[in-house]
C-alpha cells in the first residue's frame, strides 16, 4: 500500500477544468516533485490533498483511509501538513509562537486549563515548547526566534513557513514552491533543509518546484501535469527521457534558455 494514493481525481471551477483524472502514488519514505508548466494544476492538486479544495471526482487515500470529505484540521491531525506558496504566517506574532500555533492540533488540554495554565496543560505546553526550540535549532533560526515575522528576509520567512508545518509532526508533508523567489545560496540551503528533514525526521514529501536542477537531483519519482492532466510518471531518468513532457515543459525550457541566448 502506498503512504498516498490520488486515483482520477478532477475538480472544476464553474465551466473550467482544472484537474482532469489525475492519478499517481507516492510511497513513504520518498521525495515525489509535482512538476509542469504555470497553470497546470499544481497547487490545485495539493489543495486537493490538504483539505482546501474538494475535488469533483475521484479518490485520496492516505495510508488506505478516504479523506474526501474530511477537513483539512482533520487530515492535519492525521499527519498532513502544508507549506504554503505564498507565506501564511502571521507576521505581528514572532517566529517561536507561529511555530507554537503549527503545534496546535497536538494540543489536547481543554480551553479552561489551556486558559488558566496550570496542571495538564502547563506541562503539555512545556512539552510543545521543546518540540519547537528543537524544530528552531534543526531550522538554524535561533538567532530570531523573538523577532516577528514581518520583520524578517523574504528567505527566512519562506524557512518559518516550513517550520511550522514540521511542528505539527507530519508523515507527509507538502511544499508549494518553497524556493521561489530566493537567491542562490538561499537555494542551497532550503535544499539542504529539505533533504534533512526528509532523512533525518523520516518524512514523505511532496514537493512542487520549477527548478528542474532541484527537482532531478533531489526526487525519487516525479508526476508531470499540463493543462490539468497527468502526462507523465515516473523516476526523474524516466520522466527526462519521456516525448510528451520533453515537448509540454522540458523542452519548451530549453528552447527558451536557446532563445535568450541567441
Amino acid at each position: 500500500m502506498s503512504l498516498l494514493e490520488v486515483d482520477k481525481v478532477s475538480l472544476h471551477f464553474g465551466g473550467v477544468l482544472a484537474l482532469s483524472e489525475v492519478c499517481f502514488q507516492v510511497e513513504k519514505g520518498e521525495i515525489f516533485a509535482l512538476i509542469g508548466p504555470n497553470g497546470a494544476g499544481k497547487t490545485s492538486m495539493l489543495n486537493c490533498i490538504s483539505g482546501l479544495y474538494a475535488p469533483s471526482s475521484g479518490s485520496i487515500r492516505f495510508r488506505g483511509e478516504e479523506l474526501l470529505g474530511l477537513p483539512p484540521h482533520k487530515r492535519a491531525a492525521k499527519g498532513i501538513a502544508r507549506a504554503f506558496q505564498n507565506i501564511e504566517l502571521f507576521k505581528h506574532m514572532t517566529v517561536l509562537e507561529n511555530l507554537m500555533l503549527g503545534r496546535h492540533v497536538r494540543m489536547r488540554s481543554g480551553l479552561l486549563a489551556g486558559g488558566l495554565y496550570w496542571g495538564k496543560a502547563a506541562r503539555e505546553e512545556a512539552e510543545h515548547r521543546e518540540a519547537v526550540e528543537e524544530i528552531i535549532d534543526f531550522l538554524e533560526i535561533q538567532a530570531i526566534r523573538h523577532k516577528p515575522v514581518g520583520t524578517l528576509s523574504y528567505g527566512l520567512q519562506k524557512r518559518v513557513e516550513v517550520g511550522r508545518a514540521l511542528a505539527l509532526s507530519p508523515e507527509l508533508l507538502l511544499l508549494d514552491e518553497p524556493m521561489a523567489g530566493m537567491n542562490s545560496e538561499e537555494k542551497e540551503d532550503m535544499a539542504r533543509f529539505i533533504i534533512d528533514i526528509h532523512e533525518e525526521r523520516d518524512v514523505t514529501i511532496i514537493l512542487i518546484e520549477h527548478d528542474m536542477g532541484v527537482v532531478m537531483e533531489l526526487s525519487h519519482h516525479i508526476a508531470v501535469l499540463d493543462f490539468g492532466r497527468c502526462i507523465g510518471f515516473g523516476t526523474p531518468d524516466e520522466i527526462q527521457s519521456n516525448p510528451r513532457v520533453i515537448e509540454a515543459y522540458l523542452g519548451q525550457a530549453e528552447s527558451e534558455e536557446v532563445g535568450s541566448s541567441a
